[in-house]
């Protein structure tokens, strides 16, 4: 007799994949067992593992849908009509938004930070490699000599200015002044 492989639900794979997102922000990803998501996901434990082995795919799964949102705010804020400072300054603020807006209220924000930098190294590093090429294109297309020195500059000071935010409404002001300093400069001059 031959097994039938089951189609999985990507209903089934998105409910999962929120009811671990909530667990993780409340109780950080050390304390969510895959018995905790199979519950607050209202699915037989064998079911989940029938869609992801073990916690550290739930996780990846989790950081892959999060890189895309990323890449859609970014892209969405590159492409807006406006001058080179000001679309830059809003991709780099939106992108730090998304991130605010997945850990308001986690009392578990710093656990994920770190988290991340070990367990979604490879997918963060993709996706700010990406996040990087579109604004260096971009700077590249106003005229900026080394736009990929500038872009590595304001990628590491807007996680600066982000990790050190005491809030999102301080976080976007501060990524513009930092924007306009660094790009201002180094713009063909007019005449």
């Amino acid at each position: 007799m031959r097994l039938v492989e089951r189609k999985l639900s990507p209903e089934r794979r998105a409910r999962i994949l929120d009811a671990a997102r909530r667990l993780i922000l409340l109780h950080g990803l050390r304390a969510t067992t895959m018995e905790a998501v199979a519950r607050a996901a209202q699915i037989a434990k064998p079911t989940l593992y029938g869609y992801f082995p073990d916690k550290e795919a739930v996780f990846a799964a989790l950081v892959q849908t999060f890189a895309g949102d990323l890449r859609d705010a970014v892209d969405t804020a590159l492409a807006k009509p406006g001058d080179v400072v000001s679309r830059i300054a809003e991709a780099l603020a939106a992108k730090y938004g998304v991130i605010a807006r997945l850990l308001e209220g986690s009392p578990h924000a710093e656990e994920l930070y770190s988290e991340h930098d070990r367990t979604g190294a490879t997918e963060f590093a993709a996706i700010d490699e990406a996040i990087k090429g579109s604004i260096a294109a971009t700077l590249a297309e106003a005229g900026v000599k080394k736009p990929e020195a500038l872009v590595e500059l304001l990628v590491g000071a807007t996680y600066g200015l982000a990790r050190k935010a005491k809030s999102q409404a301080d976080l976007a002001p501060a990524i513009r002044l930092l924007t306009q300093r660094l790009i201002e400069p180094e713009l063909p001059r007019r005449e």
